[in-house]
Formats: C-alpha cells, structure tokens, sequence
C-alpha cells in the first residue's frame, strides 16, 4: 500500500493531514504511536471509506493497493482489502448475539454458509469466545468486546488488518496473546496507538507517529515523572458484604456470574488502583459504588452513613470506559458548562486538558473524547470518582494530568487499568478483581 501525499479537513476545520505519505510492504507490520487527537482513526476512515463518505471532508492525495486506486473502489468491496477494528467497539457492535456479529460481515462477502461456519468457530475459539456465542454484546466487559471485533476482523482475513487500540481494554494476558497472534500473522497489519505497551516489542518491522498531519519517525516517549499532590482525607467509602449475581442475557442455562466485595474502603484524596482479567468484576463492582447496579446484598457508606444507591450517585463519579455514553450535548462548551461550573473553572479545564471549546463532541477523537469525560467530572467536584481505563486511548502524559486534577481538588480515585507500567507508577494501593472477587494483589 502507499499513501502519497495525502490531505484531508473535516467540513469547517482545520487540516488533519497535509501531505501526507506513507507506504506499507505486502505482509509488513506497522506500529503508529502518537497522542491522542493526531489523526489516527481518522487516517484508519479513510483508508477504510467511512471517512469522508459519512463524515463532511475534503480529501485529496492517492492511495494504491496492489497498484489499484483505493479510494475509488466503493465502500463494501474494500473489506476484503483492508478491514479495521474501531478504539469505540460499541460503534461496531449491532447485532443481539456474538455469533452474528461474525456472520453478518462474512455473508456480505457471500461466503458459502459451511465456510462461515468455519471462520466463526475457528475465531470464536482463537478469542475464548466460544462460551459467549450466543451471549448479548451488549452485555460483555470491555475487554471481552475488544476481543469480539478481533474476532470479527480475523473472520474477514483482509489484506490488511487494521487495529486502533485494540490492546487497550484487553488484561495483560491478552495482551500477550494478541502480540503472539499477530507475530505470527502473514497479512500485512497496521496497529495505532496512544502509547507504548511491553507487549508491542518484537512484532512490529516499523514504528512512526503522525505530527502536525505527516508522518515522522516515532522518537519514543517517556513515562511523566509526577509528583502527586497530598490532601488531607475528609471522606471514606466503606464497602461491607456486597453480593451480586449477573447472568449474560440469552445464557439462561449458564452460571451466573456473582460479585462479592467486602472490606474495600477509599479515602478522599487518595488513590486505589484496580486490576484484573476481562469478566473478573472491575466495572461491575464501580457500578454498585457508583449507584449504576443495585447490590442484592451489603452496604456502601461514606463517612459512615449508609447510603441507597441512587444517594451514591450524587457522590461517586464514574467514568465509563466508552466516553460517548456520558457524552450528550453538542460542543465542548456545552458540555462544560451543562455542569454549573463558572466561567473561570471551564476556562481551567479547557487548558489543563487541551480542549477546543467550539468543537463539536461528535468530531473529537476518542482520547479527546475521554478527555472531555474526565473535564466534566472534574467540574462537578465529587469527593469520589473511578476512571474505569481512562489511559485506554490516552498517552501517559494526558493520563497522569487527569489524575493530578482530581487529586488536586482532594477526590478520592479508584483507577480501574490493564497497563501494570501504568498501575506501578500510581501511589496508593493496588487491588485485584478475580472471579467476582475484590482481594488485596
């Protein structure tokens, strides 16, 4: 594939490339790091066709495959060419079972049904989805619908794998698992990403980044060294005896699956970070502190006084791993101001979190998204919050600015994360989420 000199602007914006080049050998495996906002996905649109076709643009520039123009080959029969998997997978997601999700692209292709029976099962098997097949997507952890479109995109087999973020999401063991399945891919494979993962090493023949629209040689980035604010704890959550069962919608002949906690407690200004495999419990269990799931058992109190779980969510802000869920209005300043805040506190959040307040939500990327999330909690100023893999999408930078915030302000963190560099570098205590359960690590 080459991309030569390429230029593209959404309607009313500024150019996100500008002569743009780049080319990618037959079979070759291509790392793109850059912070988030530098046009990755939109780079990945492109090259796929939603972008300018479903998004007002003017793109100019060429791009060949095999020495045939890309760019005029209609939408649906890129596929087969080039495919990729979106950093928001709920945006990809539209059917009520898992394995319809994996027929549904490989009948479009008009693949005799025994042959789409053998992709999605070979598939369904590679991403330990087989379990799940009649599962409700809706209903998976992040992780586990990261590992759906995986398995979609590796059903479909194009020339060209895209993945935008895809190891963000996945547990460290899946992490490595993905990283052994690519090396081992002969197709050629474009990854982008917001920052540097220990399971990248190795299976990548090139890394760039994108700066101020063009290509450039990736120059490495290092973790923020960050002194974190100290405050003085006016709050505690407490956590006592908290049980839960949950089955996945279509399943009914599955076990359920039970959350236990007991023993947690979080003070205001302080940081515990939460680590565990997809489908242990991590979201589920922000859920019931955050008043978004109703325990069947136990309590959560702060400062000692129980409270019923729509009282917490006056208390405990949570920051869901997908922005857009938390996302409504139309700009920035929208959003901002939706909260009360004074002019002089958006003012703030806009420069510490590098926000445009005229953009259109909509048009952020969706790191800019996130950050966007984490500036709207932030005004509110409640005494808790969970960042439910905020970094996913983030570079280290933006991510550890964020954290800095809310400690600022005295908010009691519990940091929901798959990165151990990222988990090792945070102060506080670190917990593990395993089988339902909320235990010391």
């Amino acid at each position: 594939m080459v991309v030569d000199d390429l230029s593209f602007s959404y309607e009313g914006g500024e150019n996100i490339f500008s002569s743009f080049s780049l080319s990618l050998e037959r079979g070759e495996h291509l790392l793109v790091l850059s912070p988030p906002g530098s046009g990755k996905s939109t780079l990945a649109k492109i090259l796929t066709g939603s972008v300018p076709a479903y998004s007002d643009g003017k793109l100019s520039g060429q791009i060949t495959v095999d020495g045939k123009d890309l760019l005029s080959i209609p939408i649906p029969e890129r596929m087969e060419i080039v495919s990729r998997i979106s950093q928001n997978t709920d945006e990809m997601l539209l059917f009520s079972t898992v394995e319809e999700e994996i027929i549904f692209p490989l009948s479009n292709m008009g693949l005799p049904w025994p042959e789409i029976e053998r992709r999605m099962a070979e598939n369904l098997q590679r991403f330990s989805l087989t379990n799940l097949r009649q599962a409700s997507p809706s209903q998976l952890s992040g992780g586990e619908k990261r590992r759906l479109m995986l398995a979609v995109l590796f059903a479909i087999d194009p020339d060209i794998y895209i993945l935008d973020e895809s190891f963000d999401e996945l547990s460290p063991e899946w992490r490595e698992k993905l990283a052994s399945i690519l090396s081992a891919l002969d197709k050629s494979v474009i990854v982008l990403g917001s920052h540097e993962l220990a399971e990248y090493s190795g299976i990548f023949n090139r890394t760039v980044s994108i700066k101020d629209g063009m290509c450039a040689e990736y120059t490495g980035e290092d973790m923020p060294h960050i002194s974190f604010p100290e405050c003085v704890s006016e709050h505690v959550i407490a956590v006592d005896g908290i049980r839960l069962e949950r089955r996945h919608r279509g399943m009914k002949e599955s076990n359920p699956f039970v959350l236990s906690a007991d023993g947690f407690s979080l003070k205001s200004g302080t940081v515990s970070v939460l680590l565990g495999e997809n489908g242990s419990g991590k979201s589920t269990f922000a859920k019931v502190l955050c008043g978004l799931v109703r325990e069947e058992q136990g309590a959560v109190a702060i400062d000692g006084k129980e409270l019923s779980y729509k009282e917490r969510r006056h208390k405990v802000a949570y920051l869901m791993q997908n922005p857009y869920q938390q996302l409504f209005l139309p700009t920035v300043l929208d959003e901002l101001k939706s909260t009360g805040a004074d002019d002089s506190a958006i003012d703030d959040v806009l420069r510490r979190f590098g926000l445009r307040p005229e953009c259109y939500v909509s048009e952020l990327s969706y790191g800019k998204a996130k950050l966007l999330q984490a500036a709207v909690f932030l005004l509110l100023r409640r005494p808790f919050a969970i960042f439910d893999e905020l970094d996913s999408a983030l570079d280290y930078k933006s991510t550890f600015k964020a954290v800095e915030a809310y400690l600022e302000i005295g908010t009691g963190l519990l940091i929901i994360t798959h990165d151990r560099k990222f988990a090792s570098a945070l102060p506080g205590m670190k917990l593990r989420a395993e089988g339902g359960q909320i235990l010391g690590y």
